[in-house]
């Protein structure tokens, strides 16, 4: 009777564990298609495609300038500026990836092609993270971005 209790707390212990790890693998692979996602509309370049990604409130916090308010459309004029000022091939790496409820973050690396201060080519480096709201029809908006440079 002990050794089936023992058992059956272990089976239950070892079915929440792989329960859990599946779903944290679930949601790391629903970042990678956002992450995709973003990278495609950036570097397509296609910017009419980052509202729907944004929630009607989101916040943009890009490294060493003002935030960016005003939502979906005022965050596409802000990426539409950077890729008219030559910035290109976007990266994501993931770093981590957490949810809780409907509200999910992932931390990424990022590199970006550009230009610097005296018009050389150069590459830039960083992390970003991007807080995700999961809406009504199971797709994920990002609620807040945030990112730094490596510099």
């Amino acid at each position: 009777m002990v050794l089936n209790r023992a058992f059956s707390v272990a089976i239950v212990a070892c079915a929440s564990f792989f329960t859990l790890n599946a779903m944290a693998g679930d949601l790391r692979s629903e970042m990678e298609a956002e992450n995709a996602r973003w990278l495609k509309a950036f570097n397509t370049p296609n910017p009419d495609a980052f509202p729907a990604m944004y929630t009607k409130d989101a916040l943009l916090f890009p490294d060493d300038q003002p935030p960016v308010t005003g939502g979906p459309e005022a965050i596409k004029q802000f990426w539409v500026k950077t890729i008219k000022a030559g910035f290109k091939d976007h990266t994501f790496k993931i770093i981590t990836t957490r949810r809780d409820g409907k509200i999910a973050y992932v931390v990424s690396s990022w590199t970006v092609a550009g230009v610097d201060e005296k018009g050389a080519k150069a590459t830039y480096s960083g992390n970003t993270i991007r807080i995700l709201e999961r809406q009504s029809d199971g797709t994920w908006r990002t609620k807040v971005h945030m990112y730094a440079s490596d510099r």
